[in-house]
């Protein structure tokens, strides 16, 4: 658990012992003093010894805030980040801080003080009231730092720094930058006017690097061809997943499907162990629910036996994405539209709104309306499966990109683009009211120096009750998301061939903004970011086709790398596996290569290897054994003016299972390989890990397929294709042939899945589900959907 309170008994001891925080400029800085901390106005972060803090991790929306031109800060975290006692007595209303000998009392919305001591005690004003904000007493900068903890404010360009004597900022620029840098990326929106500055400047910033981001592109094409070879693609091979995990010799119970103590069903392949996510097909062991279209179908899955039980049907302009299914609760996840009543001109300018349409003159480009998507989640009570209870419902204004649940409470990711139009973004709660209401101003943060034209936003929802929705919103971009247990990542690339990571600490129902760092390069998916040991690995690759592997402390810094790796090639698959790390490149070959992360400081890699074809997804399959699953490759020939076989590039052949052994860092092996189909086959799984099914139990690994024939009488064929591995060696248990329902429309989600309950397994292919005993794969039941 990385949430943590910088109060801690430690910390207090070095305070008091040694009095030392080191300097976090150069040496030469000699102005720099014993027990320096900062702060920047309007961030929620404190920075000491170069390791970024929350201001007061309990309540994430506090900062240092700027009220009637007097800088408050909150009272407890302060006082108690130097060592002091702090209460607060509810009934008279006041605060009061206990150090060296004296109790300071601060009576709210008063402008004085009162100082006890052995010689009694006296009434001190003070230029402005101390104030309750966000739960927690704030008092003037000065007042709390200076007249009661003893120490010296330098304040310079909204950075502040408190020490037992007095810094000058001023003369020392190159200190002020590295708070910005590090604590000022994000801060609070303190007014309308400068949130509207910080998105409305999104546009020129991006502008005015534009030229670079293409040469860029462009180069990198030109090196990635550079020897000549080609690669022939005759279906989108899209790169996919990879992981984390505690060891290797405990994957089974962290990713396996079956492995949860008695249960005996799958459930979601899922990163990080104890944290869902969400899926189209979800089972309780009972029965299966599936999401798609404006549709959650339930269905009882019996010994085989199925039953259409119920239908959750939704509006129109509802469509699902995802869903959760756990402890009688059922979560539908996804997005609605609407049309906007304003029109936009072809650059996105607002021109009108939609009822002076008519008056536009013929000739001109006709405008096009506007579209708002809202993002959704509701809630209902699935105790009786038969009769779903609707119990509450949170609705935030832009697009679904990704979630997480831990426990009771769902994290929602919402992607907001802003489309000319500047404005606080719209958010409905059914427990506070049926009506939409705006986001607050403070829980709204901008990043000055990297502006976005919208908005991510995170929503958390507690599933079990009827607690409001708590959000967090920045201006900001995050495409790439990573949790564990006690912070959620965003990542999102930038157009200078960089991607900035933003993480929040969360606990609960608290959601705060607790840093950002940057890396170069792009990140393939979630599976490239992983964080062990207080310390977040990413795997990136550039525009020009060059990785690395990264290694971030808890404050963001890089205290680790591995560049210039498989030059010229590009990253397809990333698992990060406790002190151990494997990277899959591809460009003509696929090299695996695997990592040594155990000192993050110096990063290395142990061993590499290289053999036909590519992994797109891997996954721990037991004690050092690495499951790839992929595509196979094969070299195209031509004939030379003397008749000799030329390879003139690399075909994509069929689906391509490897296993590896790992046992030897600096020799990886693949044991064993399997190819289904050949050229043009693919799989959702190639993109999408939660479209596998692993079964630790069996050692079964499941997943639907599209399979090119080209050697057999029928061209192709869709199905759901079994493999073992079990006893370190691929075979082929079957492919369950899949059949077309034949029935369509809203009703009727489209979601492809494998899944089992007990000893039956389970097909979900669109509009029909069927069974089958998983032993012999005997056909059971055959259900459509109507």
């Amino acid at each position: 658990m990385r949430m943590k309170t910088f109060i801690c008994g430690v910390l207090v001891a070095l305070f008091l012992l040694s009095g030392s925080i080191l300097a976090m400029a150069s040496p030469d800085d000699s102005e720099h003093t014993i027990g320096s901390i900062y702060l920047y106005t309007g961030s929620p972060l404190i920075l000491s010894n170069d390791k970024i803090h929350m201001l007061d991790s309990a309540n994430p929306d506090i900062s240092a805030t700027v009220v009637n031109g007097n800088t408050l800060l909150p009272l407890r975290a302060v006082s108690e980040f130097f060592g002091a006692d702090v209460s607060y007595d509810q009934t008279k209303r006041e605060a009061t801080i206990s150090y060296d000998g004296k109790r300071f009392r601060f009576p709210i919305n008063q402008k004085k003080y009162i100082v006890e001591e052995l010689l009694g005690s006296k009434e001190i004003s003070i230029g402005s009231n101390s104030t309750i904000m966000d739960g927690r007493t704030m008092v003037p900068l000065r007042v709390i730092c200076e007249q009661v903890l003893g120490k010296k404010v330098s304040y310079y360009n909204r950075v502040i720094a408190v020490s037992d004597r007095a810094i000058d900022l001023q003369s020392q620029p190159k200190l002020v930058k590295q708070v910005e840098e590090k604590i000022g990326e994000v801060v609070k929106a303190g007014t309308m006017t400068e949130l509207k500055k910080a998105l409305a400047a999104s546009r020129e910033y991006y502008y005015a690097i534009n030229d670079k981001a293409e040469a860029a592109v462009t180069n990198g094409s030109s090196n990635a061809s550079g020897d000549g070879a080609t690669v022939e693609r005759e279906s989108a091979s899209i790169p996919s997943m990879g992981s984390s995990a505690p060891s290797m010799d405990t994957t089974a119970k962290v990713f396996g499907a079956s492995d949860t103590g008695d249960q005996n069903y799958s459930s979601t392949n899922v990163q990080v162990e104890g944290i869902d996510e969400a899926d189209v097909v979800k089972t309780d062991g009972k029965y299966i629910y599936i999401g798609g279209n404006n549709v959650v179908r339930i269905i009882k899955a019996d010994q085989g036996s199925l039953k259409d039980e119920t239908s959750i049907k939704l509006s129109t302009d509802k469509y699902v994405s995802e869903i959760y299914v756990a402890d009688g609760k059922l979560a539908v996840l996804g997005t609605r539209s609407e049309n906007s009543n304003v029109l936009y001109d072809k650059k996105g300018v607002l021109t009108e709104p939609m009822d002076a349409a008519a008056d536009r003159s013929i000739g001109i480009m006709p405008p096009y309306y506007s579209v708002k998507n809202y993002s959704f989640v509701d809630v209902y009570d699935i105790s009786n499966p038969a009769r779903p209870l609707y119990l509450k419902g949170h609705e935030m204004e832009g697009s679904y990109q990704s979630s997480r649940k831990n426990g009771d409470i769902i994290y929602l990711v919402t992607n907001l683009y802003s489309s000319g139009e500047i404005a606080l973004p719209m958010m409905r709660d059914t427990v506070i009211g049926p009506k939409q209401i705006q986001m607050k101003l403070d829980d709204v943060m901008i990043m000055p120096r990297r502006p976005a034209d919208g908005y991510l936003i995170v929503s958390a929802i507690n599933v079990s009750n009827q607690e409001k929705t708590e959000v967090e919103a920045i201006t900001a971009y995050g495409m790439t998301m990573y949790m564990n247990d006690s912070s959620l990542y965003l990542a999102a690339s930038g157009a200078d061939d960089s991607s900035t990571i933003i993480q929040f600490e969360i606990a609960g129902m608290k959601v705060g903004y607790a840093g950002s760092g940057e890396v170069k390069g792009h990140l393939i998916n979630q599976f490239a970011m992983d964080e062990y040991e207080g310390n977040l690995r990413v795997a990136t690759t550039t525009w020009s086709n060059e990785n690395a592997l990264y290694v971030l402390d808890s404050s963001l810094n890089t205290i680790g790398a591995v560049t210039g790796l498989a030059k010229g090639e590009t990253i397809y698959s990333v698992r990060f596996m406790g002190d151990k790390g494997y990277i899959v490149t591809f460009r003509t070959i696929d090299p695996l290569f695997v990592f040594d992360l155990s000192n993050p400081s110096k990063p290395v890699v142990t061993g590499e290897l290289k053999i036909p074809g590519f992994s797109n997804y891997l996954h721990p399959v037991g004690k050092d054994l690495l499951l790839g699953i992929g595509a196979d490759t094969y070299e195209i020939f031509r004939k030379d003016s003397n008749g000799k076989d030329v390879v003139v590039g690399v075909r994509q052949g069929g689906i391509k299972y490897s296993l590896f052994d790992v046992s030897d860092m600096g020799k990886p092996r693949e044991i064993s390989n399997y190819v289904v189909g050949d050229s043009g086959s693919g799989s959702e799984a190639l993109y999408n890990h939660k479209a596998v099914m692993i079964d630790a139990s069996k050692q079964n690994v499941a997943m639907d397929a599209y399979l090119n024939l080209e050697d057999k009488e029928t061209d192709y064929q869709q199905g759901a294709v079994i493999m073992s591995y079990e006893g370190r060696k691929l075979a082929l248990k079957g492919i369950l042939q899949s059949e077309p329902s034949g029935v369509y429309g809203n009703d009727i989600p489209y979601a492809r899945r494998v899944l089992y309950i007990g000893k039956q397994l389970y097909y979900v292919q669109d509009g029909r589900i069927t069974s089958y005993d998983y032993e012999s794969l005997k056909k059971i039941a055959d259900l459509v959907l109507r």
